[in-house]
């Protein structure tokens, strides 16, 4: 009897040492004691390719490794200090071509690693003075481990450092200690495959692009100690929802851009940087606790504290939106991809900021209101179906403001001195400008590509015609003002329907390829006092006959060449003006009489085979 009730007495005392040591267990490494964790580590003990070793000196490890395991070993735990070497040669096991089995067939090829009891000494990268790093800090000596498939990070670790496990494409699983206060700069930026990461609970810092390219993430656990969120965090990320704890106090600038969150909780500390959430097409609804010393909200609209300033409109959200009164400003991308198809902006809105309606495919109608002076940078950008758009109060128009409106049919553009860069290139339906009698520069590409702009009226101010600024239109005929006096690379290349031009009187300069490609351009007027004609500036036009004016100075390279209708050349200048070179060389030319004798001799003039005098 004494003998029964020792054993059940010592069967008792080694069930309370097993609990009080799982106890141990989970309080030394928290939610390490959870079942995915417990069923992930238990279910590896069973690959049968395991390696587990303790080292006593650091840059030991390689020498540790038993050889006949280089191939084999998928799950490697280490107990001891570990040091740039010992970090290097995991990198290049976590990097070998194959795997195999005990009979040397091929496997899986993946590395899980488990350094809980490890000790980091240093894990810096390689570079000009050998291995660098600190101790107890994560550097990127693992960075692109390409077959590396979860991490069980040491329990002393307290920073992951920027770009730490960046690249490490099959990464899947990882596990960190509470002791992690620090997440780095790209610190897991590109590991598509992540599905789970268990974060420190007393984390306070998530880096730039940390989880950027993480599309695998759909879900992770912020703590409550976490204060800052980097710009674009979990930038197209594969996150659904994420629940921010109400001590975060910076969120960077499109931290969730391309995210597939549908929800955005804001607590009162939070402030967003810039007050840019970025591009998250799959938004529905923002809301703001009632404390928020930054923002405020109204039927899942932000804006700022003031209620002055419209932030963001969810993108998810359709059909017509009207904007509230009292809103006087429309911030930078506050409407970006947004699926909606009809906006009213209130009388007293000033500004409509760069980006303020990019990407936005559905929208067909958008009343702008005469408060409104100003149009940021690609304002419109990509409104594809967007019809009309009247200007007329509009001081300052900035650039590609309408640029890829492919529906665009008319617009009236008001008190603007400069049509931007690139404002309506690719507005393919543009059949109707109203340009404003101040204008007085059109900027490069302004007009490029609108195939259905047959005609345009140019203001008499208008004093330059930049780069492309109308390539590829279909204007059948062009007046130019008098007071034009450059012509830009390009400027007409393409428009295919031009029939005639007349350069204006005065030094112009026509840069190269101006009209280059003009093929139904049969005549062209050079003006007394052009100044110059660029490379290749009537290459391939209809012209018949080409008269030069005496003012030009440099005529460049191929100026005429497969103008097949071209008969004859006639240069006005009594002095050869520079030629840079000549392909029409069998047409005849007809210069002053006094100066027949220096065309004869000037430098590719005399390649002429024919030379006449006017």
């Amino acid at each position: 009897m004494n003998h029964s009730r020792q054993l059940l007495r010592c069967a008792a005392l080694l069930l309370l040492i097993a609990l009080l040591t799982a106890l141990q267990a989970n309080a030394q490494y928290g939610s390490r004691g959870d079942k995915r964790y417990r069923d992930r580590y238990s279910r590896a003990d069973t690959h049968g390719d395991v390696v587990e070793l303790r080292l006593n000196d650091p840059g030991t490890l390689e020498a540790r490794m038993p050889l006949a395991m280089m191939d084999r070993v998928r799950l490697l735990r280490i107990e001891g200090p570990l040091n740039s070497t010992d970090f290097a040669f995991i990198k290049k096991l976590c990097s070998r071509s194959k795997c195999v089995d005990n009979h040397d067939r091929r496997v899986d090829n993946y590395i899980d690693l488990e350094l809980e009891h490890a000790r980091i000494m240093s894990a810096g990268s390689k570079g000009l003075f050998g291995y660098s790093g600190e101790r107890d800090v994560l550097d990127d000596a693992l960075a692109y481990c390409s077959h590396l498939r979860s991490i069980v990070l040491p329990d002393r670790v307290k920073r992951i450092g920027n770009g730490a496990l960046r690249g490490c494409t099959d990464l899947e699983e990882v596990i960190m200690p509470p002791t992690v206060r620090s997440l780095g700069n790209h610190a897991f930026n590109g590991c598509y495959d992540l599905e789970f990461i268990m974060l420190s609970d007393n984390l306070e810092r998530i880096g730039a692009s940390c989880f950027a390219g993480c599309s695998s993430l759909k879900s992770v656990g912020l703590p409550r100690s976490l204060a800052e969120v980097g710009p674009q965090a979990f930038k197209d990320s594969g996150l659904t929802h994420v629940t921010l704890p109400d001590g975060l106090m910076k969120l960077g600038a499109a931290a969730f851009e391309g995210t597939l969150i549908t929800v955005l909780d804001l607590p009162a500390a939070t402030q967003i940087e810039n007050d840019n959430l970025g591009s998250m097409t799959k938004l529905e609804d923002i809301s703001v606790a009632s404390r928020s010393r930054y923002y405020t909200c109204e039927d899942g609209v932000l804006y700022d504290h003031s209620g002055s300033v419209l932030l963001r409109c969810p993108a998810a959200r359709s059909g017509a939106f009207a904007v509230p009164d009292g809103v006087n400003e429309i911030a930078n991308s506050a409407f970006s991809h947004s699926q909606l198809s009809s906006v009213t902006v209130s009388e007293g809105v000033t500004g409509i900021a760069a980006s303020a309606f990019y990407g936005c495919s559905q929208l067909r109608t958008i009343s702008i209101p005469s408060s409104v002076k100003v149009i940021g940078e690609s304002a419109f950008n990509g409104c594809s179906r967007l019809q009309q758009v009247d200007l007329s109060s509009v001081m300052k128009l900035a650039a590609k403001a309408f640029q890829d409106c492919k529906a665009l049919e008319r617009a009236v553009i008001g008190h603007v001195g400069v049509v931007p860069q690139s404002a309506f290139e690719n507005c393919s339906a543009l059949t109707v400008v109203d340009l404003s009698p101040e204008v007085n520069t059109i900027d490069d590409r302004a007009f490029k590509n609108c195939k259905a702009l047959a005609h345009i009226d140019l203001p008499e101010q208008l004093t330059t015609i930049s780069k492309e600024a109308f390539e590829n239109c279909a204007l059948t005929a062009l007046e130019l003002p008098g007071g034009v006096v450059s012509i830009g690379e390009r400027a007409f290349k393409g428009c295919k329907d031009l029939s005639g031009v007349t350069i204006p009187d005065g030094c112009v300069t026509v840069d190269k390829e101006a009209f280059r490609g003009c093929a139904s351009l049969a005549r062209i007027d050079l003006g007394k006092g052009l100044c110059s004609l660029g490379d290749n500036a009537l290459r391939e036009t209809a012209i018949t006959t080409l008269v030069i004016p005496e003012t030009v100075t440099r005529i460049g390279k191929k100026v005429a060449e497969k103008c097949n209708q071209l008969t004859r050349i006639e240069c006005h200048a009594v002095l050869p003006p520079t030629l840079t070179g000549v392909s029409n060389n069998k047409i005849e030319l007809y210069v002053p009489d006094t100066s027949l004798n220096a065309y004869r001799s000037a430098k590719n003039w005399k390649n002429f085979k024919t030379i006449l005098p006017l």
